[in-house]
């Protein structure tokens, strides 16, 4: 959102909740310098897990001081706390060195998009690259739906998400697929190799009545 966007977002008389945690993952060569979305009934949220590493399950809220309290006092937040150990691993990799850690996270994941994005020429599914984050999402046209190729793509050991599954009512986006691109080239070859073996409905109909 630009500036305006974001300010009336921000005097809405509604607590916000605002979902930050791919800002970081801009993966632009020159990012937007967007200003986050405050306010006083604004709640940012944000993950180590995303920005990080997938295994850090550390998250946190920013928000005025008293809504801060309020949330602590909880009686569920002791038990969705992570340990202690990772915590302290958490605000030690977001303190004075967290520029070069995303850096060095923004660089690897551009590689790993782009190879995944010249991997899929030439499959006839679509997509658009995108401009940030760990996904791209596969457009597969009426050949076929996303559970089904999933579901094919599982019998060769590739274990996909399908589109519906990400949908509020879970019929929508039947022909969309998620493809993260957050393993290594070498992963994403092996895995675009499988996912092209994976024959489409109409291949499968053609078998069956030949």
């Amino acid at each position: 959102m630009g500036e305006p966007a974001r300010a009336a977002v921000a005097r809405l008389p509604l607590t916000v909740i605002a979902d930050e945690t791919m800002r970081d993952l801009d993966l632009r060569i020159r990012p937007g310098d967007e200003p986050h979305l405050a306010g006083p009934r604004v709640i940012q949220i944000g993950s180590a897990s995303k920005t990080l590493w997938s295994g850090l399950r550390v998250g946190w809220i920013r928000a005025r001081e008293d809504l801060v309290r309020e949330l602590r006092r909880n009686p569920l937040q002791a038990q969705l706390s992570p340990p202690p150990l990772e915590q302290v691993i958490a605000a030690d990799l977001l303190g004075d060195g967290l520029d070069a850690v995303l850096k060095d996270r923004r660089a690897r994941l551009r590689v790993q998009r782009d190879h995944l994005a010249a991997l899929l020429t030439g499959t006839g599914w679509t997509y658009t690259v995108p401009d940030g984050g760990l996904s791209l999402w596969l457009r597969l046209g009426a050949t076929g739906t996303a559970q089904d190729l999933a579901a094919r793509a599982a019998r060769r050991g590739l274990a996909l998400t399908p589109g519906p599954l990400f949908a509020p009512d879970r019929t929508t986006l039947t022909h969309h697929l998620r493809l993260p691109y957050t393993a290594t080239p070498e992963v994403l070859t092996r895995a675009v190799a499988l996912l092209r073996q994976c024959p489409t409905d109409a291949e499968v109909h053609r078998s069956v009545t030949a």
